[in-house]
């Protein structure tokens, strides 16, 4: 939900904003980075704030007719952030060194800004056209790099950047547009990426939730078709070896019941298991 790696046939912005050229980028990376930077009015309850999200927004001209009116989706993005913000930030205070992080599908991410490098050294990959416009808006610096790679076949573009160390591997906003074969590709060249092992922090949704999101106002605009959901994220594992299921974080713990009543059904459908997750998986040294 947001991401950009390997969006194929959805929907790509052909204008410009702000005098920044968006050919070739996908408008569902635009959703999580609005919510983002209207956090403060869409989910006062978690007190996130976001400033390099509040000022590319900004530069952007973004509105709501850019994105859509679906405050559900947004807050879900806010969500998202926030926790993982919070799972990240555990995993590196509890490394006595910085750690390698990459962050794929990043978009206009805002996490390196939000967290900073005294901890992480930070990879963020997308496609050319995504970096090419994250490289204008958020130019890399000492302790944050740009790479351009494409999932699931494109990663050789990380190859020899992610040190010797585990590094944490971020998969944010992507996976639900991939087909699953491509999924588990993308979860396999990841083991074969990081032989030393490595922490991954993914979002997951459960099929019921995404039978119901296309049908919101920005998705329904952008004709995203979903492809990818998972009931129980203990079936990463199944995936690609050496993973291990750590953790899972439910995402819409974090709202308020009157902000989630749209979930009533598809919560019915899913029998109990959690809608919108947050999981910690790791790869085990090969």
């Amino acid at each position: 939900m947001g991401g950009s790696i390997g969006d194929a046939g959805q929907r790509a912005v052909s204008d410009t904003a702000a005098g920044h050229d968006l050919t070739g980028v996908s408008r569902t990376l635009l959703i999580p980075l609005y919510g983002r930077a209207h956090a403060a009015r869409l989910l006062p309850e978690v007190r996130f704030h976001d400033p390099a999200a509040q000022d590319l927004a900004r530069r952007l001209g973004l509105s709501e007719r850019d994105v859509g009116r679906d405050r559900f989706t947004m807050r879900l993005c806010i969500a998202r952030s926030l926790v993982l913000e919070r799972m990240l930030g555990d995993l590196l205070d509890a490394a006595e060194q910085p750690r390698t992080v990459v962050v794929l599908a990043c978009g206009l991410d805002t996490l390196p800004q939000r967290i900073g490098t005294e901890h992480a050294r930070w990879l963020c990959a997308d496609l050319a056209a995504v970096t090419a416009l994250r490289d204008q808006l958020l130019p890399p610096s000492p302790g944050v790099s740009h790479v351009s790679a494409a999932l699931p076949h494109g990663l050789d573009a990380l190859a020899g950047q992610l040190g010797e160390k585990p590094p944490v591997l971020m998969l944010e906003g992507i996976l639900p547009y991939l087909e699953p074969a491509a999924v588990a590709a993308t979860l396999r060249g990841l083991a074969e990426l990081a032989p030393q092992g490595a922490d991954l922090l993914v979002d997951g949704y459960h099929p019921a939730l995404l039978a119901f999101a296309r049908f919101g106002d920005g998705f329904r605009r952008m004709r995203v078709r979903f492809r990818f959901g998972i009931a129980d994220t203990r079936d990463y594992v199944q995936l690609a070896p050496r993973l291990r299921h750590q953790a899972e974080k439910d995402l819409l713990a974090l709202l308020p019941w009157r902000r989630r009543l749209r979930t009533v059904l598809p919560a019915v459908a899913a029998l109990g298991r959690p809608l919108a997750t947050i999981t910690h998986l790791t790869l085990t040294p090969a």
